[in-house]
């Protein structure tokens, strides 16, 4: 038996303009790397990538995606990356933060760069019930899907 063996990218949505929200979730944010791999790589490219291709976790509020895919397709997926522009109607574009072999290492990544992101952002807020709840937005790691 061989053992098949995925790649986990986190990747970080970043709109041109901030103040326009995405309104992203799994399902549309795969058909978008979908097609963009079958438009730069074609059939192969999407033949390769679509058998264990996964959007894991997805945040709306901090714009963080993890993607899984298999090993054999993850340069397809990685080159796709910045050549993407347009996410729905809104411009916008990827940053790849990490490639890790573990869903784990993805996460733990993840939690230090939003602890990073807080951090940074805490200390221009002035209430303690506005940082409670900016942490609670922030922190939230649910991989359910």
């Amino acid at each position: 038996m061989v053992r098949i063996k995925n790649r986990y990218i986190a990747v970080q949505i970043v709109p041109y303009t901030p103040t326009q929200s995405l309104r992203l979730n799994d399902h549309s944010l795969t058909k978008i790397l979908l097609q963009n791999v079958e438009k730069y790589h074609g059939v192969y490219g999407l033949g390769v990538i679509e058998q264990g291709f996964r959007v894991k976790y997805i945040n709306d509020r901090t714009k963080m995606a993890i993607i899984r895919c298999l090993h054999r397709g993850q340069h397809f997926v990685s080159s796709v990356l910045p050549l993407i522009t347009l996410i729905g109607d809104v411009r916008a574009k990827f940053r790849t933060l990490y490639i890790g072999a573990t869903i784990i290492q993805c996460n733990k990544f993840i939690v230090k760069h939003q602890k990073q992101f807080l951090d940074r952002t805490m200390g221009q807020i002035t209430s303690a019930k506005e940082r409670q709840d900016l942490f609670k937005r922030v922190m939230e790691f649910d991989m359910d899907r």
